[in-house]
């Protein structure tokens, strides 16, 4: 935990609920949240250059820091016509995806959320990375939340 799963079930669920309040949270935007939600999680590029014999880890670590994840959203925010909204959709997701990994036991300090400013480590130290009781537990979330929302917006179109 949180494995993809988790990050792009949360931040389904977070879109899918605040669509009843904000209509920007529209099928669209809610797929830019769940990939900026995998953004930080980029650095898993590593594990290619691995198979072919390349060591890129150091190059492409950054990724997961959250300077380099917006930096990254920033980037893919220009391709999109309404460039600013893409990258506030984007970046909700990487917010998601690191409110997640600080929950997370850390083997080492923790994450460095305000680096290059600081190098202190953040962590709660509350759930075990390799624990997929919370993987089970976001999926049912996501199906009742879908099956809810759907209920609601078939009572409102009556």
């Amino acid at each position: 935990m949180p494995d993809w799963v988790v990050h792009v079930a949360v931040a389904w669920i977070l879109c899918r609920i605040l669509r009843f309040r904000y209509p920007q949270f529209n099928p669209a935007n809610t797929v830019l949240v769940m990939v900026g939600s995998i953004f930080p999680d980029a650095i898993k590029m590593s594990i290619l250059g691995d198979l072919m014999g390349y060591d890129i880890w150091n190059y492409i670590y950054a990724f997961h820091l959250p300077l380099g994840s917006f930096i990254l959203a920033g980037i893919a925010s220009l391709f999109f016509r309404e460039k600013k909204a893409a990258f506030l959709f984007l970046s909700l997701g990487i917010v998601t995806h690191y409110a997640l990994d600080i929950l997370l036991i850390q083997v080492g300090y923790g994450m460095y959320l305000f680096y290059p400013a600081s190098w202190m480590g953040f962590t709660l130290n509350l759930v075990p990375s390799d624990d997929y009781y919370i993987t089970i537990v976001a999926l049912v979330m996501a199906l009742v939340v879908y099956l809810v929302s759907g209920w609601v917006e078939k009572k409102h179109s009556v």
